[in-house]
């Protein structure tokens, strides 16, 4: 900071042969900020005009978004090819109703490396899915390298139009009924993802939610999942439905499936059109009803 210099001239009055100067000791330095120079009847605002034309143009910005940022895994919103900044979702059945679902939404050749959902209560009375992962075809599908179900309960469980190589159900599964009608084949791919680099986490926990989609945009291509865990991930209404995906290992444990506790109607089904090369089946079969 610098001193800048303030002097009083002398004054004359012509009414009177009277001349007389200020004394010296009304010049005086007054310390002034940098950036603010007084001098030759100017005013220059250098440091301020940056910080002012700053202010306003901040307040532009923040009046024309609107609303603020919506970040995963904030619910209502849709999150689309990978990215963790969301648009809003409204739910087709009750476009009037501010949505609770939570989407990722993946258009082909996208790469994801974990989607990990934990304690998460799900349901809402009017959806018939409370969780599912939807490819466009079997040509164009949704990849994952695996898929695991633990600590969960859910009314129903539907696979369909799917390929995986290894399906694995322990003997601490309890299901009110079960159909395991998938084809053997040799032909099916262990499906094994590589590189994480580039790719998307996803990670939601201790969260009340609609439903939870995972679905593929139209386009041609695949989408690449490394792994989809759901670890204690309860719905009361609304099942899983699993349609266009290929996936390597699947396994469901310590897991409860079952919308009436009759155990002659199957709640669990892998219908004929899922490839696999293996399952092992360690079902109980037990009135589970999940209300």
């Amino acid at each position: 900071m610098k001193d800048k210099k303030f002097s009083v001239p002398s004054l004359s009055f012509g009414f009177i042969n009277f001349r007389f100067k200020i004394p010296h000791f009304w010049k005086f330095k007054l310390p002034l900020p940098n950036g603010i120079y007084l001098g030759g009847g100017k005013l220059i605002l250098g440091g301020l005009s940056a910080v002012a034309l700053g202010f306003i143009a901040g307040m532009f910005l923040l009046i024309n978004t609107g609303e603020s940022q919506i970040t995963f895994p904030q619910t209502g919103a849709s999150y689309t090819n990978g990215s963790l900044i969301g648009a809003r979702f409204v739910d087709p059945e009750s476009p009037q109703v501010a949505s609770q679902t939570l989407q990722i939404y993946a258009a082909a050749d996208t790469r994801i490396d974990k989607i990990v959902l934990t304690n998460i209560s799900l349901g809402k009375a009017g959806l018939t899915d409370a969780f599912a992962i939807q490819g466009l075809s079997t040509s164009d599908s949704i990849i994952i390298g695996e898929l695991i179900i633990k600590n969960s309960e859910f009314p129903s469980i539907d696979i369909a139009a799917s390929e995986i190589y290894s399906i694995i159900a322990t003997p601490n599964v309890f299901v009110a009924g079960h159909t395991f009608d998938a084809t053997v084949s040799n032909a099916t791919n262990n499906i094994t993802v590589g590189s994480a680099r580039g790719a998307t986490n996803y990670t939601a926990e201790d969260m009340t939610v609609d439903r939870i989609l995972i679905t593929q945009a139209a386009g041609t291509g695949d989408v690449i999942i490394g792994s989809v865990v759901l670890d204690n991930v309860k719905a009361w209404i609304g099942g899983i439905n699993i349609d266009n995906v290929e996936i390597g290992t699947f396994t469901i444990s310590d897991s409860s499936v079952g919308d009436d506790g009759n155990i002659d109607t199957a709640d669990f089904v892998i219908n004929s059109s899922v490839n696999v090369n293996n399952v092992t089946d360690g079902i109980v079969e037990r009135p589970i009803f999940i209300r």
